[in-house]
């Protein structure tokens, strides 16, 4: 009887974490889709696994921001969210195709997974 309760354990730790996957692919995908300046020719291919860091200091998130600006796959003047007193972020790997060009971005979200922080272009 013991290990049953062991499985069903298992079993909705591994639901809750597939649950806050999708909310960041979610969040990911809206927010490329409403600010890449070419978002009707974007599809997106592949999604990494969600992770975390508290090691993202505050220059590293203007550097950010500041070379997503510069590179000019996204609209300019991006609205961001800024970080917790926590300083925890989620991170998603992103890849994607532009019409014919493969890119890939980073992005850096909020505890909730409801806001971007920063992008990262690879």
């Amino acid at each position: 009887m013991k290990h049953i309760y062991i499985i069903i354990g298992v079993m909705l730790m591994l639901i809750s974490c597939n649950g806050r996957q999708h909310d960041a692919q979610n969040t990911v995908a809206e927010y490329m889709a409403a600010n890449l300046n070419n978002a009707g020719e974007m599809k997106i291919t592949d999604f990494s696994r969600l992770d975390s860091t508290t090691k993202v200091k505050d220059s590293v998130i203007v550097a950010l921001r500041n070379n997503t600006e510069t590179i000019g796959r996204y609209k300019k003047g991006l609205h961001y969210a800024s970080p917790s007193e926590r300083r925890m972020l989620y991170i998603m790997r992103v890849n994607y195709k532009l019409g014919t060009t493969d890119c890939s971005d980073t992005f850096y979200l909020d505890e909730t997974l409801e806001k971007v922080i920063a992008v990262k272009n690879n």
